[in-house]
């Protein structure tokens, strides 16, 4: 494999890691942080919800108390005003009554029932109905109570707001002993206005208009005791419409930690918020449940747009990883280029090269070290050649000197050279 191409693979496969990685760690970074945040949200919802269920059921009461003291005080002065009507002002009941009449139609106050000994409100702004109080709850559920004012001095009966015998009313009376003599005095309002509070403060109208908005699919308040006070009426996908194990091992936690659970199942985020009271008693559970779908496809977009960033960046890396592979490996291929003359036999041209060795880096210094090398290199294998070339004809003259040796050192020559010698001595005496 080329070198080039080991580069370009090898930067190709750093870049893909790394891309895949930055890719996994931001999408799971991004997943953790939104459902953090749908948690926290859901944090908040629940605890909005538990205080405004404990605030809903608590005002309601706490108004009516204070109703309450307030008649008391209406039935005293009531009490009073007929005490003077009658004992010193020598009035009718008649009379009295018109008075009554005039109260109830220019104030908020709806009734007087106020009776004689024999427990009959003979006194009363309520003309057309004759009530007479009875100590039997059987006959009369609601007003019985107030009879043992009869026998009582400085008597108070104050009654939550119920529906009266004579008819199908809610009221809220208070009842007080009578001043002159033993007598039942009681006022009363038509409860409608604290109907109209409960229903304004109602926690199940809270509940079904959060659900469904944003993430919410499911609301459920639950007590200490894990009894259900209230929930959505219609919740998404039929989510929460009763406690799960899963649910109940929740709120289990949450009620023994006393602190907020939180846990995650499919696509579904549950969380619990206890609501402590001021001794640190849990006193309501608020369950919320959360969709994650918009957090699923907040992934999903995320994940596709991180595919596309990461090809588009797989796609420059791989154009700036080809470049960079051709400009580092094309100052090598001239450098095996001028390896290969010299392997070759050839001859070694420096200006070859030249443009390799002007640069600062590393490459660079490599070309001078080779340009200097070579030329080293070819001026000595040239001195070699020459001394080679020298030591040829100095070992010829050798071995000339040698076969001529072993000529004349044989006993032929000596006998052609004694016979040559005789010859040229013939030769002087003739």
């Amino acid at each position: 494999m080329r070198l080039q191409t080991k580069i370009f693979l090898s930067i190709i496969g750093l870049l893909l890691i790394t891309v895949i990685a930055t890719a996994f760690v931001t999408t799971r970074g991004a997943t953790q942080a939104m459902l953090a945040q749908m948690e926290e949200d859901g944090i908040t919802i629940a605890q909005l919800l538990a205080r405004s269920g404990n605030f809903a059921v608590r005002v309601p009461e706490q108004v009516e108390d204070v109703i309450g003291e307030q008649m008391v005080v209406e039935a005293r002065i009531a009490a009073h005003l007929v005490a003077v009507a009658e004992g010193q002002a020598g009035m009718s009941p008649e009379e009295i009554n018109a008075i009554l009449q005039d109260i109830t139609d220019h104030t908020v106050l709806d009734e007087f029932w106020i009776t004689d000994e024999t427990a009959h409100a003979y006194l009363r702004n309520e003309l057309d109905i004759d009530f007479t109080f009875s100590l039997d709850p059987a006959e009369q559920p609601q007003a019985h109570v107030f009879y043992p004012l009869l026998s009582q001095e400085d008597g108070i009966v104050i009654q939550e707001a119920r529906q009266r015998e004579v008819d199908p009313k809610v009221f809220k009376y208070v009842g007080v002993s009578g001043i002159d003599k033993p007598r039942i005095v009681q006022v009363g309002y038509l409860a409608t206005f604290l109907e109209e509070l409960s229903q304004d403060m109602n926690v199940q109208r809270l509940l079904d208009e959060l659900t469904g908005q944003g993430n919410v699919a499911s609301i459920r308040l639950v007590d200490a005791k894990r009894q259900s006070l209230a929930a959505s009426t219609q919740p998404i996908r039929g989510i929460g419409e009763r406690l799960s194990g899963d649910d109940l091992n929740l709120l289990t936690k949450a009620i023994t930690s006393r602190g907020v659970c939180s846990a995650l199942r499919e696509d579904v985020l549950r969380v619990a918020v206890p609501l402590l009271d001021q001794e640190g008693n849990v006193q309501v559970v608020a369950f919320v449940y959360l969709l994650t779908d918009s957090v699923r496809a907040a992934i999903q977009t995320g994940v596709i747009r991180s595919l596309l960033v990461s090809v588009a960046v797989l796609v420059f890396g791989a154009l700036i990883s080809f470049l960079l592979s051709s400009s580092i490996t094309r100052p090598l291929r001239k450098l095996t280029g001028a390896a290969q003359v010299i392997e070759r036999g050839g001859r070694f041209e420096p200006e070859r090269i030249a443009s390799l060795t002007r640069a600062r880096d590393e490459l660079a210094q490599l070309a001078r070290v080779f340009s200097q090398m070579a030329v080293k290199v070819q001026a000595r294998e040239e001195q070699l050649k020459r001394q080679v070339e020298e030591l040829r004809i100095q070992i010829d003259e050798v071995k000339k000197a040698r076969q001529v040796a072993e000529i004349t050192e044989t006993e032929y020559f000596r006998h052609l050279r004694e016979h040559a010698q005789e010859m040229r001595e013939r030769a002087k005496g003739q």
